[in-house]
This record gives structure tokens, C-alpha cells and sequence, in this order.
């Protein structure tokens, strides 16, 4: 195969392709490009949420199977790092728990034969015929082909009405509410987040009240979709963008409805809940379990001129179906591409959809 520098027609400085983002698709699309023999570089902390951003005593939500980072061959199957570190095997459809899954994160990025600079994308802007990357230690990459692969850190949704709280700490911070002692702590959401945030601050001996508009959804799946259903769901990428706009904001209504699994169903049974929001002033501290928002605005580390020149759908960047934007050789990949690709870009599956196909359409 011809090497991609050569037929890039770039310099010996000239990186061929930035992968933006070290999460489970910034790494699977590395790890498919590694087997291809492309030239790529990776920037981003790894798998950062998983390692800082989830509770230490909960369990993944999804299910073994649809939770490992892609290789073309299975490489970093959860299967073989169990098999290789003398564990039970299990069965595909396991959920996993986080302590077990921080090993397999552990496991995976020492054996990855490519170099991650785990430092933070500060700029990025558009040159004649090239990109320009600038690092927060200062370093300046330069790169002809850019994917931006960042995950849900830069969307943090925390509602206005809770600003006149003395401390709102949105679920993200998992670390700051594992700290919290002898508080009293209002947590607010309906989904999985903010009932392992309830069951932390309990067992921390805080005083818990619950904010939740509309009475909590208990399933054992993140959608509220029978199974099978949703099996089809996160296999149908490919064929979700080709959907009416109007059918995909209507599915988007029902595929959005957060749920808990039913172990929270008698767990948060003895807590106070409010469906109407309650004096903030009674509280130390808000934890707002409320999701993401995802907009192209957040994205700070694009330049302005750059985010200015992108053809937009809704709050974010346009794509097409090769994941490319209206700009030439800057793509978009990850969570933030759920409304182009369906519900699987929710969850780490979607890398299995997208790695495969945007490693191929790079090499060409």
C-alpha cells in the first residue's frame, strides 16, 4: 500500500491524519488504521471518562459485548483480557463492572502499538491547505486530514433554573461526589446517572433529596426499548441518517427517554422526590444528573472562523455519510454525530459501525 504521506502529497512534518480524542473511538479508529499500515497521530487523555469519570463501585451499562474498544481481529475483546489474566471468562451479554473495566482499559493501552499524546486539543484552525493544531503545553502540530473524536466532556448540560445554587456539581464530576460527606445534597435527573449518584451520597451519610419531573423510567436497558428492539437499534447506523428529518426527531423522542436499571426501583424507594423544584437554599449542594448538549459552541477548541464556516444541522456540524463535514478533510465522529447516525454514536458500539468504515475511506 502506498504510504498516505506520499499520496497526501505532505512534508516530513506534515502528519497524514490527527485523530482528536482518546476515547473508545478516537482508539478503535487508531487501532483499525494500525492494521491498515496508515500514518496517523492520536492526541487526548485515554478513555478518560471511564478512568476519572464513572462511580468506582457501578457497573458499565451496556452489556460486555458492545463495551470494548474495536480492533479488526477482536484483539481487546473483554474475553481475552479476562482469558489472559486467569478471570472467569463469562458470557457476551455480562455487564461489567468499572473497577474490572478500569483493568481492561489498563490492559488495552498497554498493549496498543501506537504512541497517544495524552494532552488536550487548545486550537484548532484551517490553513490554506492544511490544518493547524495547538496544544495546551504550546506544542503546534500541523496536519493535512483531522477527526475530531472527543467524547461528552465539553457538553456538560446543567439547566439555568439551578443558578442561584450555593454548589452544582453536574454528574460528570463523579470523583467530587464520591467526596461528599455529611452533606445535604439535591440530585436531579431521571436516568442511571443520577441514581448512582443517590446511592454515593447515601452511603456517604448525606441527606438526599431527589428533583425528577416526570416519574423515573425502570428498565434494564439505557433505552426504553424491548430488547430485541434495541439490538436493532444500535446495529442501524448505517441506515438511520437515510430517514426523513422529521421521522428522526420524532424517534429521537423516544429513543432520548433516560431509564434506571430496577435495582434503583428499591433502592430509591424511601427517597424524598420532588417533581417541582424545591427552595435550593436548603441544600450544600445540586448534582445535576442532566445529560449532554451537544452544540458545536462547545466545541471551544475549534477557532471561531473554522466553527463559523461549517455548514450546520441544528446545533452541529453537518456530515455527510463518509462522517466528513462541509469542510474537506475534517471529520466528526463520537457522541456528537447522534443525530446523523442514530443512537448508537450514544454508546461505545457505534465506534464498531463507524472504525471500520472511516479507516478504509482515510487509506484511500
Amino acid at each position: 500500500m502506498e504510504p498516505m504521506a506520499e499520496k497526501l502529497g505532505v512534508g516530513d512534518n506534515m502528519i497524514p491524519v490527527l485523530i482528536v480524542g482518546a476515547g473508545p473511538y478516537g482508539l478503535s479508529l487508531a487501532n483499525y488504521m494500525s492494521e491498515l499500515g496508515l500514518d496517523f497521530k492520536i492526541i487526548g487523555k485515554p478513555m478518560e471518562l471511564w478512568r476519572n469519570h464513572t462511580f468506582t463501585d457501578a457497573s458499565l451499562r451496556s452489556e460486555m459485548a458492545t463495551s470494548e474498544i474495536a480492533h479488526p481481529h477482536r484483539t481487546y475483546s473483554i474475553q481475552n483480557f479476562r482469558a489472559k489474566n486467569g478471570l472467569p471468562i463469562g458470557i457476551s451479554s455480562e455487564r461489567i463492572g468499572v473497577k474490572e473495566y478500569r483493568q481492561y482499559v489498563e490492559w488495552v493501552l498497554a498493549q496498543v502499538p501506537y504512541d497517544i499524546q495524552p494532552e488536550y486539543l487548545a486550537n484548532l484552525s484551517k490553513k490554506k491547505s492544511y490544518f493547524q493544531a495547538e496544544l495546551e503545553s504550546g506544542a503546534v502540530l500541523e496536519a493535512k486530514q483531522v477527526v475530531i473524536a472527543t467524547g461528552v466532556a465539553h457538553h456538560l448540560n446543567v439547566p439555568t433554573e439551578f443558578s442561584e445554587a450555593s454548589d452544582v456539581i453536574h454528574s460528570y464530576y463523579t470523583q467530587e461526589i464520591e467526596a461528599l460527606q455529611g452533606k445535604r445534597v439535591l440530585v436531579v435527573g431521571a436516568g442511571q446517572s443520577a441514581a448512582e449518584a443517590m446511592e454515593v451520597c447515601r452511603k456517604n451519610d448525606n441527606q438526599v433529596h431527589w428533583y425528577a419531573r416526570k416519574e423515573p423510567r425502570f428498565y434494564s436497558e439505557p433505552l426504553d426499548l424491548p430488547k430485541w428492539i434495541f439490538n436493532l437499534v444500535v446495529k442501524s447506523a448505517g441506515l438511520f441518517r437515510r430517514l426523513p428529518h422529521r421521522l428522526v426527531q420524532y424517534l429521537f423522542s423516544i429513543f432520548s427517554a433516560t431509564t434506571m436499571t430496577p435495582d434503583h426501583k428499591i433502592k430509591l424507594a424511601d427517597v424524598d422526590r420532588f417533581s417541582s423544584l424545591p427552595d435550593l437554599n436548603n441544600y450544600d449542594h445540586v448534582i445535576s444528573a442532566t445529560g449532554y448538549n451537544y452544540t458545536l459552541n462547545h466545541m471551544s477548541f475549534l477557532a471561531e472562523d473554522l466553527r463559523n464556516s461549517l455548514e450546520m444541522r441544528a446545533a452541529m456540524p453537518r456530515i455527510d455519510k463518509n462522517f466528513m463535514s462541509s469542510m474537506r478533510d475534517l471529520y466528526f465522529i463520537g457522541p456528537s454525530t447522534e443525530m446523523f447516525f442514530g443512537p448508537p454514536m450514544k454508546f461505545m458500539i457505534g465506534s464498531q459501525y463507524v472504525a471500520p468504515r472511516l479507516s478504509k475511506l482515510l487509506a484511500r
